[in-house]
């Protein structure tokens, strides 16, 4: 089943078919000239190693111009939460771990 769509744009007037199969899977040579020129590769990247690295570095100074960077009373907050989470965390297993070996030793499985 194809359907019908009328393009009424830039005062034109196009009817084609929308989908189908024929649509799907036939190719035209000039789509695909159109789509992959020959001339240069995908891209804007140089060939040359020394022009590619180059042009990674300048786009990460302009990446690294938009990050916002917390100041140092920010860094100093996050630290001491991550600290304190291990030391409960650490806490939490060495207490299950003292509880499971008094019990292993006391059935004297261990």
């Amino acid at each position: 089943m194809a359907k019908t769509v009328t393009d009424k744009t830039a005062d034109k007037v196009q009817t084609k078919e929308v989908g189908g199969l024929k649509g799907v899977f036939s190719r035209s040579t000039s789509k695909v000239a159109a789509a992959r020129p020959t001339s240069a590769p995908r891209g804007a990247v140089s060939t040359k190693p020394h022009g590619r690295v180059r042009n990674f570095l300048r786009e990460v100074r302009i990446e690294m111009t938009k990050v916002t960077w917390l100041s140092r009373k920010e860094v100093l907050q996050a630290t001491a939460v991550v600290i304190i989470a291990v030391v409960v965390a650490a806490v939490y297993i060495g207490v299950f771990d003292f509880i499971w070996n008094t019990i292993v030793k006391a059935v004297k499985l261990g």
